[in-house]
């Protein structure tokens, strides 16, 4: 596993959580026939401490912000840049996914790498702040911000779990809401490479490589179509999704056959959405609350 700044960034960044227990019973019943596993990332691999992931998400806290910029190596030129400067984010935020929906995508997903960009050249136009424009730069306010505003950890028996799954020969994937740093953090969080944890690298489909994201039918279709150009003897009825949303990680899977298991292990990130037209009559194949519960229920 590669171990870059990043990866040691979010380590010292980090720090351990347990899940919040909900009161949901598990369903579980044996699947036959399962060829692939895929799953959600924030909230069901990972624990994430606001639910999901969501960089149109956040409150204003300007003595946070200073801190980001600072730890980035920024330099503060006004004592507005904090306060300005969360501003000029959501801004930023907001037109660009106004933007991206103008142009006919239903559920954009900006890379957040381009939106710190125009962020950090708007508050130097307005002397907020003065920095050198570097990538890496981006990359390093990125991470920043997400750890502070985001926190993670890997959810209890995960890497046990995949490993059980590698061990036996299945595919595993990742249809995940995500950003560039997603893939780091969770490399750098269970010290494995996704390859080690047996992902296969051509069913990731991270929504700020597509430029889409759940609950979006178009994301799932594009998993579908890396499995048939990985596999074509790979049917959708033989692939189990795991997730723990009903809107943005059951339906769109049942949309498509697949099976569905509906992950309720952490009160944080379980959403039934029973008020949605779409999910109220919706139940998946399997409810679990803890992972290794789908070494129960996926025989090889």
């Amino acid at each position: 596993m590669a171990d870059t700044p990043l990866h040691k960034r979010f380590r010292e960044l980090s720090a351990p959580m347990e899940p919040i227990l909900t009161d949901t019973k598990p369903i579980l019943t044996v699947l036959k026939d399962i060829k692939v596993i895929a799953y959600d990332f924030y909230g069901t691999l990972f624990i994430s401490g606001v639910g999901d992931i969501g960089i149109d998400d956040g409150s204003p806290d300007s003595e946070l912000f200073l801190e980001i910029l600072n730890q980035s190596g920024i330099q503060i030129k006004s004592d507005e840049a904090g306060s300005r400067g969360f501003h000029i984010y959501n801004d930023v935020v907001g037109n660009v996914i106004s933007a991206l929906k103008k142009s006919g995508v239903e559920y954009p997903e900006p890379d957040i790498r381009e939106v710190w960009s125009d962020v950090l050249q708007e508050m130097k136009s307005e002397i907020l702040i003065e920095f050198l424009p570097d990538d890496n730069l981006y990359e390093q306010v990125s991470v920043e911000f997400e750890a502070r505003m985001n926190p993670v950890w890997p959810m209890p028996d995960v890497t046990g779990t995949l490993k059980h799954f590698k061990s036996n020969g299945l595919k595993q994937g990742i249809i995940s809401n995500s950003q560039f740093y997603t893939p780091i953090v969770l490399e750098a969080l269970t010290n494995q490479a996704l390859e080690d944890l047996g992902f296969n690298t051509k069913l990731l489909n991270w929504s700020y490589e597509e430029k889409l994201k759940k609950p979006g039918l178009l994301f799932y279709k594009q998993f579908l179509q890396k499995l048939t150009q990985l596999d074509n003897s790979v049917r959708p009825h033989q692939v189990l999704f795991i997730g723990n949303d009903m809107l943005k990680d059951v339906y769109p899977a049942a949309e498509f056959g697949m099976r569905t298991a509906l992950f309720a292990g952490d009160k944080r990130s379980l959403k039934w959405r029973k008020d949605d037209d779409r999910c109220k009559n919706l139940m998946p194949d399997l409810v679990i609350t803890k992972l290794p519960q789908l070494i129960e229920c996926v025989k090889i």
